[in-house]
């Protein structure tokens, strides 16, 4: 009776230790395929663990540390805000619509307002003072002392700064700004420095620009310390072309009136060198579905002038639009609009 019971555990014995490699050889198994799949779809389940298979093999229960990795978990907020961040709000001359154009108010008036970035006009005196002046006369913006308008044409070529000082450049917008004195390009470098704010500056056609004034405005540039706070922009590529030979790295747009056109993207490649940005500043209503595929194409972005109606904004964030210069729509209307477009966009 005693040995067929033995011979019979002995069988169990055996039995149970096949099972039991079974199981091991099983385990391996799923473990190799699970590292697999997690290798090839980079997540994990429910802890770290080894990419090696072979060293699946050697420790199946193996687990990596988490201090021996390192996850960017900042990363997908980073792509979430990127539009956000990619998307500039220019107030065109200042703020505008509330304070006296090209004056050191409107630049302080844009920073109370939330702008981060002005855009600004150069003109020159007779003695090559760089002043901010849109019109190549000073006629539509001056007063004189008394508050009248100037009766015959004055351009700003023709007076020095010292004559120009004489001239009123607020009260034409609102007696509250009368003594508003015409600001000088160091005067605005100053105030924005002092607000933190970006500046576009623009270089007009009517100027009769060249290296020497290229010269006289990058030191300004430089002595204030605002290389990384400065966009150039002209209608004028050849003007462009004088600020990059003098500045390898600065960021250039070229100002269009234009549907682009293949002509446009030679002249924004002409504008390239190897360290700096550059964009073409169009007219938005020159630009469709088919005009920012072949900039981005092309490897160039674009930003639109100037945009004042809220309704326009949709079309331009649809288009891939990477900045407006505006009059009127502050910081908080831009960033209203744009996240009720992304929800609207997202629900769909």
């Amino acid at each position: 009776m005693y040995l067929p019971c033995k011979v019979t555990a002995l069988k169990h014995t055996k039995i149970y230790k096949k099972v039991n490699f079974l199981s091991l050889y099983l385990f391996i198994y799923i473990n190799i395929l699970r590292e697999i799949i997690m290798l090839t779809m980079n997540i994990t389940d429910g802890g770290f663990y080894t990419s090696s298979v072979q060293n699946s093999l050697i420790n199946p229960y193996k687990r990596l540390e988490t201090d021996d990795i390192e996850i960017d978990f900042s990363q997908s907020t980073q792509d979430e805000n990127e539009e956000d961040d990619d998307i500039n709000v220019i107030a065109h001359r200042g703020y505008s619509s509330a304070a006296p154009e090209n004056t050191i108010p409107a630049i302080i008036a844009a920073a109370e307002h939330g702008y981060k970035t002005v855009e600004c006009d150069i003109e020159w005196t007779k003695d090559s003072v760089p002043v901010l002046l849109h019109d190549s006369t000073i006629n539509r913006t001056a007063r004189k002392a008394n508050g009248k308008k100037l009766f015959f044409k004055k351009k700003c070529s023709s007076l020095t700064y010292e004559q120009l000082l004489s001239y009123d450049f607020g009260s034409w917008k609102d007696k509250k700004y009368k003594g508003t004195k015409i600001p000088t390009f160091e005067e605005l470098l100053n105030c924005s420095k002092e607000y933190d704010l970006n500046v576009y500056v623009e270089l007009k056609e009517s100027s009769k620009f060249n290296k020497e004034k290229a010269q006289i405005l990058v030191d300004a540039v430089k002595e204030a310390g605002m290389e990384d706070k400065i966009t150039w922009i002209s209608f004028e590529d050849d003007y462009l072309q004088e600020i990059k030979n003098l500045m390898p790295d600065a960021r250039l747009g070229y100002l269009s009136k234009k549907k682009p056109s293949s002509e446009t993207i030679n002249t924004l490649k002409s504008l390239k060198t190897d360290e700096n940005e550059v964009f073409l500043d169009v007219k938005a209503s020159k630009m469709t579905n088919s005009t920012s595929e072949m900039l981005k194409n092309s490897g160039f972005d674009f930003e639109t002038w100037t945009v004042n109606d809220c309704g326009e904004l949709n079309n331009l964030f649809s288009l891939d639009c990477k900045g407006i210069t505006t009059d009127t729509i502050t910081e908080d209307h831009f960033e209203k609009h744009l996240d009720e477009y992304k929800e609207s966009h997202t629900s769909k």
